[in-house]
């Protein structure tokens, strides 16, 4: 059986603090931003992989 390591990258630009809203009462950052983005996609590719990807990869997807 042959394998391939792939990876998917996203980019974003993040906007300035003082144009990101508050969340849960404080200040968002750029890291916020970026945690939040992170959980999305997590909680979409642990979706898909259940689905569908187990049977497409030879492992779960790491999200770096």
């Amino acid at each position: 059986m042959s394998r391939e390591l792939r990876h998917v990258e996203v980019t974003v630009t993040v906007l300035d603090c003082d144009h990101l809203p508050e969340k849960d009462g404080r200040q968002m950052y750029a890291d916020d931003v970026m945690d939040e983005i992170r959980d999305v996609v997590a909680a979409a590719l642990t979706g898909w992989y259940e689905q569908r990807g187990h049977d497409l990869l030879a492992c779960e997807p790491d999200l770096l």
